[in-house]
């Protein structure tokens, strides 16, 4: 089992609590924008999380469909779009088993949740997306740029500790960086009184090059490279990578 499995869980919920404070208005917004969104188009969020994207974009009109492999995930998912009295519609699936031929305008993949796997599974996934857009569809693919990424990390952020906002746990992280395969690890302890649990993620990250070859080899054109969601251009000291493809 991938060590990412027991991360993405409600055990490992406050550890990963910036993706909840992320402006999903403004993300959304900037999605609408660069793959030129046309109303009541179809939309997979591939890796959704909580489903925040999948239900912001619902409530625009939309038709959203948001898979995670988290159980934990996909429940939270489900019980916010009916809170939200929205229809998008969650399923618990592992990307890699994903299997649907030409049902969707755009495939979205947020926040560093593709490329968990070695290069031949990733470059698979990305043939599994490819298949699942319509001809002409779009997919955006956001990621940390690995180049600010590794500086940030080895300017003194291999190691922390933090205690979390509920007083009852710390959390004790480490990054590691393998430049011969351009994996960036994390390991993580979280300790609540005597209970101690371990998790943490293996990343692949592609520089824009290894993307645009990729793109050309399955069958994508990269009409466009985002250094962030304020539409910066792609930069070496740009914190994220998100490019927007095009199916041929």
């Amino acid at each position: 089992m991938a060590i990412h499995n027991t991360f993405y869980t409600n055990e490992f919920e406050d550890v990963i609590g910036f993706y909840m404070h992320a402006d999903v208005g403004e993300q959304v917004e900037f999605i609408e924008r660069v793959v030129q969104l046309q109303p009541r188009d179809t939309i997979l969020d591939l890796a959704c999380g909580f489903g925040r994207h999948s239900i912001l974009l619902a409530k625009k009109g939309y038709h959203v469909t948001g898979y995670d492999q988290s159980a934990d995930y996909i429940e939270r998912a489900k019980k916010s779009a009916q809170e939200a009295s929205v229809n998008a519609l969650f399923a618990c699936l592992d990307m890699r088993q994903l299997d649907v031929v030409e049902r969707f305008d755009v495939v979205l993949s947020m926040s560093t949740s593709l490329a968990f796997y070695d290069d031949k599974v990733n470059k698979d996934l990305l043939r599994r997306i490819h298949k699942a857009l319509k001809p002409g569809g779009r997919f955006l693919f956001d990621q940390a740029n690995i180049l600010w990424l590794v500086s940030w990390i080895m300017s003194g952020n291999q190691s922390k500790t933090e205690e979390l906002p509920d007083g009852g746990a710390t959390h004790h992280r480490t990054y590691s960086f393998d430049a011969a395969k351009c994996i960036v690890s994390m390991r993580c302890t979280l300790e609540r009184g005597q209970k101690r649990a371990e998790s943490g993620w293996d990343l692949r990250y592609y520089t824009l090059p290894e993307m645009n070859s990729l793109a050309s080899q399955i069958g994508f054109d990269v009409l466009n490279a985002y250094g962030d969601y304020d539409f910066s251009p792609f930069r070496a000291e740009s914190k994220r990578l998100i490019t927007v493809m095009k199916r041929l």
